[in-house]
């Protein structure tokens, strides 16, 4: 009798209980204030601030009513607003989705995990400037005498 019970309380929580997750893999992510325009097409020195991750969420109630930000944005912020970033090089980004009790929706959730090594983006090198040469006199004019 008690091992039934056990399996039965065990289905009921595997039915009650959903999820599932997946995970990809970006080279960079910019915050939107960025140009990843000018990132791509004109080398930026950079400085490696280390490992950070970052993470948004949306939950849902009754399916019908919304809270949070589970946007990738967001936890790009999450992510580089702690080390100082302008981006994360070599990311990792999942998404998962929980629900419970899925069959009635009453309360479920998504999230948005971005990991990867934060960069701050130094300003590029000035180049020296180099003084314009001087005036040659050209010989083969003459003077113009009034």
């Amino acid at each position: 009798m008690r091992t039934k019970a056990i399996t039965l309380a065990t289905v009921l929580a595997a039915l009650a209980l959903a999820g599932c997750e997946t995970s990809s893999q970006i080279g960079i992510i910019t915050r939107p204030s960025a140009d990843p325009g000018a990132v791509l097409r004109d080398p930026q020195p950079y400085r490696q601030l280390g490992m950070t991750k970052g993470r948004s969420c949306r939950y849902f109630l009754l399916a019908i009513i919304p809270w949070g930000d589970g946007t990738v944005t967001q936890a790009l912020d999450d992510a580089l607003t702690p080390v100082g970033g302008d981006a994360l090089i070599n990311v990792l980004v999942t998404s998962s989705l929980y629900t419970f009790i899925p069959y009635f929706n009453v309360f479920s959730f998504g999230c948005t995990t971005v990991e990867g090594v934060a960069v701050s983006f130094e300003p590029a090198p000035v180049p020296a400037s180099t003084p314009a040469p001087a005036a040659i006199p050209d010989s083969a004019t003459p003077p113009i005498n009034p």
